[in-house]
């Protein structure tokens, strides 16, 4: 009879990051239930994959379960995948990196669930060309990658449902590949649909696979609990008694049938990871700027601990920071998830203070500056450091910082993890929602339009700002004594056949003993004539969040007037700003009193009930009206503290 050999994998993941809340909902929605069920079916020969930030958060939250999966595996007919130790994109990782990922996977899952994994689940089954000698000194035989990825590189459909051999630099791995269509049956059709489609595959001897690979939290999470319970308790049942479809784990189907021969395989991932990243993992970094800052400060903190000698405590916190979810994005979640990107940075914060503390980093100075290309874009960043906080500055990019780093032991965290809005393909006919035309960080300064307000500012209304300011390249003018000092001249156009010229200076300094960035402001009229102008000094920012709260930010108006993170306000006359949450605070104010905007950043995604919002951080925008004489000078400074 012919039949067709059918491989069932269930991928459990949360990332490093998420919501105490949600946790405890997909634990109790999907794993309970899961755990269930398996223990029904211990008989039937089914494969699973455990995230390592998963199996962490079980050792930490849910000991109990975690104990009782490990014994369910030793008593089962069940083969476990390994992974990457925080599950982290391969590809865009250092080689030595790549090496100690896989290492330290293959540890946890021997810690955690007592089994020593032969087969390799990719982290968004992102494949590259050159694994396979990481996957085979790391002790793995197989990878699962998409039918995706051996489509694109010329592969027939019976080659995509055999095991296949590739290899690089004289180094074999096996791959199999996981089947698109099923993904897209299973389990949202009825069982027989999904029947008739597995004996499309049907050989004498079963020599043809077809490999389901997707997410358990299709049971009970993203698919109502008993919906998904009843289906799966069928459609196991159905298996142990149809003789059409074997159920078989990999390492048993390579010990049956072998593999089918050698395939060079293209870089890829699954249809729509390929779609969201234009075809190419990497194309993420320069799609998102925010995507690219935590990878290149991911490169940077690298780079510190192999010079500093760094413990394994450091190397493990790196590690943690190199979690996959937020270094890209699909049609939701991903880097739009402000807790995402928070806790990747904390991680890379607190392994490179750690590797500072290690070695007396700071021995006999307060701070350090550098200049070098940061971001790779052929324009050189500075940095200050100093033992409590790290100033990043683009003096290519209206002389901003776009990353502020607080170094407080159990508080670690980047003020400036912001999200700018971009132009999603999800959103196209969306004409209220204007994508940004400059990256939503901080010191960034505008000459606004005398009617402009805060509405105007951060749905980014056309022709509001006059001048040139906001995209400008700075000039360094001075570097030392713990001071930062940039200038440019800038125009306003507000009459475009008489622009008027403002020279500004801006001095960076870490004050309150490293708690504390102090921008002072010195703006020159030019021009031979009078002018009245509108200047602005704009701030992003994202006080911390607590992942075991669901809380809003609130912020103070000069001591006074209080409301939400999430709401818009605007005053006529004020000076200072705090933002409080449980986990932080953080202040800004003038030594001028100026209109104040205060605004959230917003982006959105769609959802079966319509468009969501998702606070991405605070804009803040301290606007001084001044009349100027020819050669006359204003002067304010801006002070940004934290606790």
């Amino acid at each position: 009879m012919a039949k067709t050999s059918f491989i069932f994998v269930l991928h459990f993941h949360q990332p490093i990051g998420q919501y105490r809340f949600v946790l405890e909902r997909v634990q109790r929605n999907s794993y309970e239930l899961l755990l269930r069920i398996l223990k029904e079916y211990r008989d039937l020969h089914l494969t699973l994959h455990f995230s390592g930030p998963l199996l962490m958060y079980w050792e930490k939250y849910f000991p109990e379960y975690l104990s009782e999966m490990r014994e369910l595996i030793k008593n089962s007919n069940f083969e476990v995948l390994g992974g990457t130790f925080s599950e982290s994109i391969l590809a865009i990782l250092p080689w030595e990196d790549r090496a100690r990922q896989l290492r330290e996977g293959v540890k946890l899952v021997e810690k955690s669930l007592g089994v020593t994994p032969r087969g390799l689940w990719l982290p968004e089954r992102v494949w590259d060309p050159t694994l396979p000698p990481f996957l085979r000194d790391a002790g793995y035989r197989y990878v699962i990658v998409d039918d995706e990825v051996g489509y694109r590189s010329g592969l027939w459909r019976d080659d995509a449902h055999r095991a296949v051999l590739t290899e690089y630099g004289g180094k074999s791995i096996g791959v199999f590949f996981i089947d698109g269509p099923i993904r897209y049956i299973l389990p949202w059709k009825p069982h027989g649909e999904v029947y008739n489609y597995l004996r499309n595959y049907a050989t004498d001897n079963g020599s043809l696979y077809v490999l389901w690979g997707s997410d358990a939290e299709k049971f009970g999470e993203w698919w109502d609990p008993y919906a998904a319970e009843q289906w799966l308790r069928i459609f196991f049942s159905s298996l142990r008694s149809d003789p059409s479809v074997e159920l078989i784990t990999p390492s048993e189907y390579i010990k049956r049938h072998g593999f089918s021969g050698l395939a060079y395989l293209a870089p890829g991932s699954y249809d729509k990871m390929m779609e969201w990243s234009g075809g190419y993992f990497p194309n993420f970094l320069r799609k998102y700027r925010e995507v690219n800052n935590m990878h290149k400060k991911m490169l940077y903190v690298r780079e510190k601990l192999a010079s500093l000698g760094a413990s394994e405590s450091a190397w493990r916190e790196y590690m943690l920071g190199q979690c996959n979810d937020a270094y890209w994005h699909g049609l939701f979640g991903g880097v739009y998830i402000p807790l995402l990107r928070q806790e990747v940075y904390s991680h890379l914060i607190r392994a490179e203070r750690i590797a500072e503390e290690e070695s007396s980093y700071y021995f006999g100075t307060s701070s350090i500056i550098k200049s070098f290309d940061f971001d790779m874009d052929g324009k050189d960043e500075i940095i200050i450091e100093s033992k409590e906080t790290n100033v990043y500055i683009k003096p290519s990019d209206g002389g901003s910082v776009f990353e502020l780093d607080v170094k407080t032991p159990g508080a670690e965290h980047n003020l400036v993890s912001t999200m700018s809005r971009y132009p999603e393909p999800y959103l196209q006919g969306e004409k209220s929602l204007t994508p940004d035309w400059y990256r939503r960080v901080s010191f960034r300064e505008h000459i606004w339009r005398r009617d402009a307000n805060v509405y105007d500012w951060i749905n980014n209304r056309p022709f509001i700002d006059t001048s040139d300011f906001a995209l400008g390249e700075y000039v360094v003018e001075g570097v030392g004594d713990g001071k930062i000092v940039l200038s440019y001249t800038g125009r306003d156009w507000s009459d475009r056949r008489s622009p008027a010229r403002i020279h500004l200076v801006k001095v960076y300094e870490l004050v309150n003993e490293g708690k504390g960035l102090r921008v002072a402001y010195r703006w020159r009229n030019l021009e031979k004539r009078f002018i009245e102008l509108k200047l602005s000094v704009e701030l992003h920012l994202l006080p911390r969040l607590s992942p075991d709260s669901q809380e809003e930010p609130l912020f103070v108006v000069d001591d006074n007037y209080s409301q939400k993170a999430t709401e818009y306000f605007s005053s006529p006359w004020s000076r200072k700003v705090d933002f409080k949450t449980s986990a932080g605070h953080l202040s800004v104010a003038s030594t001028k009193h100026a209109e104040v905007w205060v605004a959230p950043i917003l982006t959105w995604f769609r959802t079966e009930k319509g468009l969501k919002s998702e606070f991405q951080g605070a804009g803040i925008s301290f606007n001084y009206t001044v009349a100027l004489n020819p050669g006359e000078i204003f002067e304010t400074e801006v002070l940004l503290a934290w606790q």
